[in-house]
């Protein structure tokens, strides 16, 4: 009795210690790991990398670590290499099978990565309408910050496997504006007055083109314009909401007519038809 008594004492006691070394190897393991990629970000070697590539890295970098480290410990558990092995490969095709949408995000990250359709801190529009700068770029999901101050946060895998506008790429954005003058006004009066506005703005520019004006179509109570000028990328909204204005204030002076839509109403009077 005592023998097995003794055999059972040094079997926990010996689990135990194992056991507390174990989750000491996790805890100092993740926390040496969190302080060693705080260190190397900082590092001037890693600050050349993209800036796009560099929160990828850390994030990659922070999995495989911690999943060595979890090894590690059952190892130190007691956990025989094949047994752990066998473990690992179950466990990843099941959790491969469960979280296809994860790996495809993962996949999608590379993608990007790599491909690098969009950088950090350019604006762009998804096929889905969201649209906002991009702020970080992690290994399965894409944060976007909108012009509302709104956060949202999108899969790697969609923005791999779909339309992309890249709206800040380049240094110059088009501003196009559509507008309505009445059938009664002079169509080279209009095209004048809309391109006179916008050359007349201070942040238009002639490069790639100067300012264009042209009648597009008749509609049902009045002809449809476009004026289209270019600008750079950051003075957009200005330059749009400007020529807004501006605009109306030009058709004002020049007593140009903005037509609102009307409809005839043709009333049948019953009665008259039964006196005939």
């Amino acid at each position: 009795m005592e023998d097995f008594l003794k055999k059972i004492s040094d079997f926990l006691i010996n689990s135990g210690l194992r056991f507390l070394l174990a989750c000491l190897i996790i805890f100092v393991g993740f926390k040496l790991i969190k302080f060693l990629i705080s260190r190397i970000a900082k590092g001037r070697g890693f600050q050349r990398i993209d800036p796009s590539a560099q929160s990828f890295i850390k994030s990659f970098v922070n999995i495989a670590a911690k999943i060595i480290i979890v090894i590690t410990a059952a190892a130190v558990m007691g956990v025989p290499m094949t047994s752990m092995t066998a473990i690992i490969g179950s466990a990843g095709l099941a959790i491969g099978l469960a979280l296809q949408g994860g790996l495809s995000n993962l996949a999608g990250g590379f993608l990007l990565l790599v491909f690098k359709p969009f950088t950090l801190g350019e604006y762009i529009k998804t096929a889905d309408g969201y649209e906002g700068t991009v702020v970080k770029i992690d290994i399965f999901y894409t944060t976007l910050k909108m012009a509302d101050n709104t956060k949202i946060v999108i899969p790697n895998g969609k923005l791999s496997n779909e339309a992309i506008s890249d709206v800040s790429h380049y240094g110059t954005r088009r501003v196009e504006l559509k507008l309505s003058a009445g059938y009664q006004n002079d169509i080279d009066q209009v095209i004048e007055i809309l391109k006179d506005t916008a050359s007349k703005h201070a942040l238009v520019i002639n490069d790639p083109a100067p300012p264009f004006a042209a009648l597009t179509s008749h509609g049902d109570n009045a002809l449809n314009y476009v004026l289209r000028v270019w600008c750079n990328k950051d003075d957009y909204w200005t330059v749009y909401y400007d020529l807004c204005a501006e605009i109306k204030k030009a058709f004002d002076q020049n007593e140009i007519e903005i037509p609102f839509p009307q409809l005839d109403i043709h009333l049948k009077d019953a009665n008259a038809n039964e006196t005939r």
